[in-house]
């Protein structure tokens, strides 16, 4: 009796009811419910190699320091992912330098955003910043060094526009002052 029992295993039912299966129909029960398990540990959860049959994308864009404008953010460039795409967004480097690409300015001297869908210039409700990157008062990366890479990545869709703007609280202002950014990632047909 306690072999049956063993067997025995819950199995979804309709509408979200569980209904308990025994012998060869726990078999597949247990199966289908395995591979659910092991489809958490395929890509992109590791966060370490490509997606398959991706190649990898790092737009990056500079603009020299703009005025001081405390609430007036500034598009430093955008990338939009192609159509029928998806890109992983997996490594930011935002930074404001100087020549020679020496870091320039004291934390929340610029606030720095990374956005989904945003216009240049607009402020319509439409488009939402990335979760974490909001007003950022320090750089990300250093041009000199490398990126940082992200413990897991953004996922973006065809079509999707990712911005970077920055927002001069009261940093050095013209040339030779610059600010940098660069998203690296990889893109995939969706």
């Amino acid at each position: 009796m306690s072999t049956l029992l063993e067997r025995q295993l819950y199995a979804g039912g309709m509408n979200g009811g569980q209904r308990l299966v025994g012998g060869p129909e726990s078999v597949k029960a247990a199966d289908s419910k395995r591979r659910i398990e092991d489809a958490r540990d395929l890509w992109p959860f590791p966060w370490v190699y490509p997606p398959p049959a991706s190649s990898r994308r790092n737009p990056t864009g500079y603009i020299v320091t703009p005025a001081v404008a405390p609430t007036t953010p500034v598009l430093v460039f955008q990338y939009q992912v192609p159509s029928l795409s998806q890109f992983e967004l997996t490594h930011v480097m935002f930074a404001s330098v100087t020549t020679a690409y020496v870091p320039v300015g004291n934390p929340g001297d610029f606030l720095y955003t990374i956005a989904r869908n945003v216009p240049a210039g607009s402020t319509s409700p439409q488009g939402s910043a990335i979760a974490d990157f909001y007003l950022v008062p320090f750089c990300f990366g250093n041009p000199q060094r490398q990126p940082i890479k992200l413990p897991r990545s953004e996922n973006f869709k065809g079509n999707d526009v990712i911005s970077l703007f920055v927002t001069n609280v009261s940093g050095a202002v013209g040339n030779p002052n610059f600010i940098v950014g660069m998203f690296g990632g990889w893109e995939r047909k969706a």
